[in-house]
């Protein structure tokens, strides 16, 4: 299926085992643990949009896997004919293999695994779970077993921006992980919470990114690396692995339905999230760059984003999202 084709994310739930530090979801009280979407409100949301021709499914939270009715929704999707089905989970609950095999059974086509360590204390601490690296290692033996396709979200923060190159290496050069995409974080949620912690500047990853995709380059797995929320202005040697960095363009909708059953378009709201600064006026990239998040220019502000007067590689209009 091409990049841009529509897809439906459903956003069923805001529980999670995990207490990420950088969580763009604001910390879990009571209401929101109880808050999700009703297997109803899923149906009706799959029935609609594979009535419009939505081949592709995300389902995310919150962590899914904690819903026991995750099984019956992929079971559902598949028998509507969405073809692209995909988990994003923290692995916990995926590390156990009979349930592993009630997701693949039911039609699960691939999951995205967030890690964000290569090791156990290191990942364990910021996810705040005993065993969760383990339990994600194990999870990725099960998917591949089973042959459900496995990617990896990598969120880059103070803690772990200097495993990121060793993390690649283990992941992509080692064990063959094919899709790899590192977070830079909105400061959201928790995030905004514990950025004064956490947070970096493009400036601070800058060395980091570039050591990683060297590595990666030398390794000739360049490919398997995709790099989220970095502007172009602030890492112009890496524009061929950056996402979400062009305004939305007609022909890829993103649909996304919340807990709370309200929806809105995903491409759209990335559209909003970001703003022009004033080096964008004469950068070559201008007419197709979404700028820069206004969180992130409260806290690092923008005097060491330059204007781009040429790119090494410039993808076609919507071929990296």
């Amino acid at each position: 299926m091409k990049t841009d084709d529509p897809t439906l994310e459903l956003f069923l739930n805001y529980a999670c085992q995990a207490k990420c530090g950088f969580c763009y979801n604001p910390p879990i009280d009571d209401q929101l643990l109880r808050l999700e979407l009703s297997f109803e409100q899923a149906a009706a949301a799959l029935y609609q949009a594979s009535h419009g021709g939505t081949r592709r499914l995300n389902l995310h939270g919150g962590e899914v896997t904690l819903r026991d009715d995750l099984p019956k929704i992929v079971r559902l999707a598949r028998k509507l004919g969405f073809i692209d089905i995909t988990l994003v989970t923290n692995g916990v609950r995926l590390g156990d293999g009979r349930y592993a095999r009630s997701l693949a059974s039911a039609g699960l086509t691939s999951a995205r695994l967030s890690i964000h360590a290569p090791n156990a204390p290191a990942h364990d601490a910021i996810v705040q779970v005993p065993g969760a690296f383990v339990r994600a290692r194990r999870a990725m033996a099960h998917m591949e077993k089973l042959g459900v396709a496995v990617g990896i979200n990598f969120v880059l923060i103070a803690e772990n921006a200097s495993l990121l190159p060793e993390f690649l290496k283990m992941f992509v050069v080692d064990a063959g992980v094919k899709d790899v995409i590192v977070y830079f974080p909105h400061e959201r949620g928790m995030m905004a919470l514990n950025a004064a912690r956490l947070s970096m500047s493009y400036q601070d990853t800058h060395a980091h990114l570039l050591d990683a995709a060297a590595m990666l380059t030398a390794a000739g797995r360049r490919d398997a690396l995709k790099i989220a929320n970095v502007p172009p202005c602030a890492a112009p040697e890496l524009l061929d692995v950056l996402l979400d960095w062009e305004r939305s363009h007609e022909g890829s909708p993103a649909a996304m339905l919340h807990p709370e059953g309200h929806e809105s378009d995903l491409s759209a709201m990335k559209d909003g999230q970001r703003r022009p600064i004033a080096a964008c006026r004469s950068c070559t990239l201008s007419a197709r760059c979404r700028g820069v998040e206004s969180e992130y220019l409260r806290r690092h502000g923008d005097a060491a984003l330059r204007p781009l007067d040429a790119v090494p590689f410039l993808p076609p209009v919507g071929a990296r999202r």
